[in-house]
C-alpha cells in the first residue's frame, strides 16, 4: 500500500509594484493552507510520506499464506508471503490473541474474551463454535477437528484463577477440561492429534493420547519459559530465558518428551534483555527460529549451533513458518517481517499508524504446488 501527500500548491504572478507584493502574499497564504490541508505543517511544502517507511518490502511469494492476530475484530492476512497484507474481519468486538491454520482453508482463532472461532475457507467466513470463558494463553490445532486451548479461569477481582487446558476432537462441538492448579501456563504445541507438549513458566508436560493425560517431565528453576514447538512425535523444543541475566534458554527432546536437555545458545553479546526469547517455531526436521528483541535466533542443525539474524525494522514477536524458507514474523510495533530465504534477510512491510494494537500471533502455511 502506498500513501502520498500532495505538495503545496504554488503559483507565480507578474505585476508591477504593490500589486506584485499583494499577489505574492496571497499566494503564500494559499500555499500554506493547501499544505496544511494535504498534511503539510509549518507553512512549507508537505514532506512526502514514504510508501515504504521500513525499507524495501518483501518480494512476493505466491502461495505462501499467513494470518496475524492482535487487532479487535480483524486479522491481517497475506497470500503472497508477506509482500502485501489486507484486513480480514471476524465481526466481533474482541481482540484475537492466537490463531492456527492447518492448511490454506482450515483455521482456528481464539479471542481475549475466550470466544473460539473456526473457518473452512481461509478466513473469508468465521463461525463461533464455543465460548471458553478463559483468559487465553495459547492455541494449537492439527486439523479441522482437533484443537487445544490453554489459559486460566477468571478469578476473584478479574485476575487469573486456576490453570486449564481444553481439548476438542469434534471441531469444537464438545471440549474436555483438564485442570493444572496454580501453574502459570504459557503455551502448547502438538505434532499430531496425539502427541503434544505443554509449558508453564517453569514446567514442561507431554501427552501421547491427545491430552487426556499429561505427564510432568521437567521443572526448571529461575527461568521463564515462553514458547514451544513440535517437529514430530519424537522431537520438540521449548524456549525461555534465565531470570538471573536474561540469557536465552532452549530445551530439546528426541524421545517424545521423556527427557529434555538444555542446548547452548552461543551468539554475540547483546544489550541486557535483548536476547529474552518470545516465540519459537520449527521448519522441517532441523531448522529452528526464535524471536527476541535483538532479532531472530536461528539454527539449521536442530539447535546445536545458533546465529542471530537481524531484521529490517522492529522487535520480532510472533513467528510462523510456512516451510523451511518462508516465514512471517510480527513485531511489537508496526512492521510485519517476512523472509523467503530462511531468515538470511528479513525485510519489513507496513505503515506507521496502520495497526491499532500489536499483532501477537501469526500462522503460516504454503499452498500445495500446482500440478
Amino acid at each position: 500500500m502506498s500513501v502520498r501527500s500532495a505538495g503545496a500548491a504554488r503559483s507565480r504572478a507578474r505585476a508591477p509594484g504593490a500589486l506584485l507584493a499583494g499577489l505574492t502574499l496571497l499566494v503564500a497564504v494559499l500555499g500554506t493552507g493547501l499544505a496544511a490541508a494535504s498534511g503539510g505543517c509549518g507553512g512549507g511544502s508537505a514532506p512526502a510520506v514514504s510508501a515504504h517507511p521500513f525499507g524495501t518490502p518483501p518480494e512476493a511469494a505466491p502461495g505462501v499464506h499467513a494470518w496475524a492476530a492482535g487487532e479487535i475484530g480483524t486479522l491481517l492476512v497475506t497470500a503472497d508471503g508477506g509482500a502485501t497484507w489486507k484486513r480480514q474481519k471476524f465481526f466481533l468486538s474482541e481482540r484475537g490473541v492466537d490463531v492456527s491454520f492447518t492448511d490454506v482453508r482450515e483455521g482456528w482463532l481464539v479471542t481475549d474474551a475466550g470466544t473460539v472461532l473456526v473457518t473452512s475457507d481461509g478466513g473469508a467466513d468465521w463461525h463461533v463454535v464455543s465460548k471458553a470463558h478463559l483468559q487465553v494463553k495459547g492455541l494449537a490445532a492439527t486439523d479441522a477437528r482437533h484443537a487445544w486451548i490453554v489459559g486460566s479461569t477468571v478469578g476473584v477481582g478479574g485476575g487469573p484463577g486456576s490453570a486449564v487446558v481444553l481439548a476438542t476432537a469434534d471441531g469444537g462441538g464438545t471440549w474436555a477440561r483438564t485442570g493444572f492448579g496454580d501453574a502459570e501456563l504459557a503455551g502448547v504445541a502438538f505434532a499430531d492429534a496425539r502427541h503434544g507438549v505443554l509449558i508453564a513458566l517453569d514446567r514442561i508436560w507431554t501427552t501421547s493420547d491427545g491430552g487426556r493425560r499429561w505427564k510432568p517431565r521437567r521443572q526448571v528453576g529461575l527461568t521463564v519459559l515462553t514458547g514451544v514447538c513440535a517437529g514430530d512425535a519424537q522431537h520438540a523444543w521449548v524456549a525461555g530465558w534465565a531470570t538471573k541475566d536474561g540469557a536465552p534458554l532452549v530445551f530439546a527432546t528426541q524421545n517424545g518428551g521423556v527427557s529434555w536437555r538444555r542446548l547452548t545458545v552461543d551468539v554475540p553479546e547483546q544489550p541486557p534483555g535483548a536476547l529474552q526469547t518470545r516465540q519459537i517455531v520449527a521448519g522441517g526436521a532441523s531448522r529452528l527460529w526464535i524471536t527476541c528483541p535483538a532479532g531472530v535466533l536461528a539454527s539449521d542443525d536442530a539447535g546445536s549451533t545458533w546465529t542471530l539474524q537481524k531484521v529490517a525494522a522492529g522487535q520480532p514477536q510472533a513467528i510462523a513458518a510456512a516451510d523451511e524458507r518462508h516465514l512471517v514474523a510480527t513485531t511489537t510495533g508496526q512492521p510485519i517481517l517476512a523472509t523467503a530465504d530462511g531468515g538470511a534477510t528479513w525485510p519489513a512491510w507496513g505503515q506507521n499508524g496502520l495497526l491499532g494494537q500489536p499483532l501477537v500471533s501469526v500462522a503460516a502455511v504454503a499452498a500445495p504446488a500446482q500440478q
